[in-house]
């Protein structure tokens, strides 16, 4: 026999031992495995099954907290969790799982616990944050026990051994059994990387990667402790976007999740990780600073602005983003995270309403002024319905002859129970609390019909300014709204002129390009609010289907007193009719003001020294006098 042959002989011998051993050794590791595999599958089961209605509890409470989800849905999640408990301790299917060192205990402790919880979470509404919180607390152990006991179910020693029982076994049939231990290595490595992803996900925002609230709570948490410990300051700074309902509305949300995305990140890189960053929902951020210098953290707010208002492009056009920020300080405006949270959002809610000012800081009196706010949104949902609210008209002039051109309608609201309420007042309560849709409506509805009862007197040429609301223009649903109030009326398009703000236009040029061309086509003329207050660009002026441009009384006042004022005036006039435009100046108040509005070449005017406001009846009586020659009101 050749040595070739020799070889040949014993590989066909070693293959044939190794196959009878690998048959032997597999049908020994089919009786093993079949019964190891049971007992895994039924313990990291109900294992997994437990922590995850642990945590849905507490996401429950969670969403609760925030607004949310109601307590239906926490009661829900609450029995669910005690029907698992209950399964768990009697049901024959998971009797391997009580069979593992101290989880029966555990899980007649949790139940005990449950019976102990039932009376408060029965009560629990979304006001009750402190009783949430201190039930999320309570229940932060039994959390943190379960996810240990689900870690254990896939990773713990009774399991390695078992293992490891396996692995001697399949040694004698090493390809089989080889193969069989990297397969249950890989899938143990994905289980536990999901496990490890499920709780990145979380504690995380899956748009933007930041904290979600959650995660938020735990790190304001150990920032307070922190400064407690350390005797330093905390600044919490809520950022909110301005209009951003809008954007999701009228160009679709996958822009809005880019701008939310684009925000996180300039959030992230203007705080250069002095403190946290941390998405609540929806457009709301959280900024955590650590602070020694009271103008440092003030600085901040600036600082984020500045960082926010840069624009994104995007592939139809540009978006400037425009936030509000609140701020409150630990120790001074509280020393718990309720406290801190609250002043903090009460700050916002006034540098959201504040024409001046994109950043407050939390002052004592404004917790007064919020709860008139919230006063003031009911009782103006109930003004609106009952058409309680009025509108007085103030005439706009042709400065060359006196005729009027045209009313400007101005809302007014009389309260029984706060008196008079300013329209600055009235217009930012319904822009915070959702009603300035609804109001928009009622005043377009208002001002329309009461020009189609002058039309009808026989006053056709007469038109009416009404003044729009950003949320409504923002919206998209403005075109709708206007071409619906005109059919019920029975105006003719051409008697109506819609004033916007030059800041409404600038969120979104395309946009508003859109929106103001639907109107143009409806035969509405378009006026430009309180011109040269904001930053319109000439290239924005010029792409925009605008009538008329109304100069902001600011620039009128100082007309004949700064001659940088009326060269600015008459630098507007010009751009103006260029662009085939009207110019109508505000606020003139004194007869050189309108002397010099006339040399300047201005053509409409308003203000008290032509005429105040006035009482619809009143309007009629000014209709039927000669207005060929104009003479100033009174």
């Amino acid at each position: 026999m050749t040595i070739k042959s020799a070889k040949l002989a014993l590989l066909t011998i070693a293959a044939l031992l190794f196959s009878a051993s690998s048959l032997y050794s597999y049908n020994r590791d089919l009786d093993v495995v079949r019964y190891v595999s049971a007992t895994i599958k039924a313990v990291g089961w109900a294992s997994s099954e437990l922590e995850m209605e642990v945590l849905k509890f507490d996401h429950a409470l969670t969403a609760l907290a925030a607004g949310t989800r109601d307590e239906d849905h926490v009661q829900l999640r609450f029995e669910l969790l005690w029907s698992r408990i209950d399964t768990l301790l009697e049901g024959e299917e998971n009797r391997p799982m009580r069979e593992q060192p101290g989880v029966k205990s555990l899980l007649l402790e949790f139940r005990q616990q449950l019976q102990q919880w039932e009376s408060d979470v029965y009560q629990l509404s979304a006001g009750d944050r402190a009783a949430i919180v201190a039930l999320k607390k309570t229940l932060a152990p039994y959390r943190q026990q379960a996810r240990e006991l689900n870690v254990d179910s896939f990773s713990g020693g009774s399991v390695w051994q078992q293992l490891d029982i396996i692995g001697d076994i399949r040694l004698r049939s090493t390809i089989y059994l080889g193969g069989l231990l990297i397969s249950g290595g890989l899938m143990l490595w994905l289980l536990l990387r999901e496990n490890r992803r499920n709780r990145y996900l979380a504690y995380h925002d899956m748009l933007t990667g930041l904290p979600n609230r959650m995660n938020f709570y735990q790190l304001m948490e150990q920032s307070l402790n922190r400064a407690q410990r350390d005797q330093r300051n905390l600044a919490v700074h809520m950022v909110d976007l301005n209009g951003f309902k809008s954007i999701n509305d009228s160009l679709g949300h996958d822009v809005g999740d880019r701008v939310l995305k684009v925000v996180a990140s300039r959030l992230g890189v203007a705080l250069q990780g002095q403190g946290h960053v941390a998405r609540l929902g929806g457009d709301e951020f959280v900024v955590i600073q650590p602070f020694d210098q009271r103008d440092k953290a003030e600085g901040l707010s600036e600082i984020l602005l500045k960082t926010l208002a840069a624009e994104i492009r995007l592939p139809d056009g540009c978006l400037s983003p425009q936030a509000s920020i609140g701020t409150s300080f630990y120790p001074e405006h509280g020393v718990t995270m309720a406290e801190l949270l609250s002043h903090a959002d009460t700050a916002m809610y006034y540098a959201k309403h504040d024409p001046k000012f994109s950043a407050r800081v939390f002052e004592p009196g404004m917790d007064e002024r919020r709860l008139r706010s919230q006063k003031l949104a009911v009782a103006l949902q109930l003004a609106i319905e009952n058409d309680e609210l009025s509108l007085v008209y103030q005439p706009i002039f042709r400065l060359d002859g006196g005729n009027i051109e045209s009313l400007e309608a101005l809302l007014r609201w009389h309260s029984v129970e706060h008196g008079h309420i300013s329209p600055l007042e009235i217009i930012a309560v319904a822009e915070h609390h959702g009603l300035a849709h609804q109001l928009n409506q009622w005043v377009l509805f208002t001002a329309c019909r009461q020009l189609k009862n002058w039309h009808q007197q026989g006053h056709g040429w007469l038109k009416v300014n009404v003044n729009i609301s950003p949320e409504i223009f923002m919206s998209g649903e403005l075109g709708s709204t206007v071409k619906a109030v005109l059919q019920r009326t029975g105006l003719p398009a051409s008697g109506l002129v819609l004033e916007i703000t030059e800041d409404t236009s600038l969120w979104d040029t395309a946009g508003s390009l859109e929106n103001l061309t639907r109107l143009r086509q409806l035969g509405v003329e378009i006026a430009l609010d309180d011109f040269g207050t904001g930053y319109s660009s000439f290239s924005h002026l010029r792409q925009l289907p605008v009538n008329k441009l109304k100069i902001d009384k600011s620039f009128v006042s100082d007309l004949t007193t700064d001659q940088r004022a009326a060269d600015l005036v008459h630098t507007i006039i010009k751009l103006a009719e260029s662009l085939d435009m009207e110019v109508t100046a505000e606020g003139i108040e004194l007869p050189e003001q309108q002397q010099r509005l006339l040399e300047l070449g201005c053509q409409l005017g308003q203000g008290y020294l032509l005429a105040r406001p006035l009482l619809a009846d009143q309007v009629a009586d000014w209709l039927q006098q000669d207005l060929q020659h104009f003479t100033p009101a009174g």
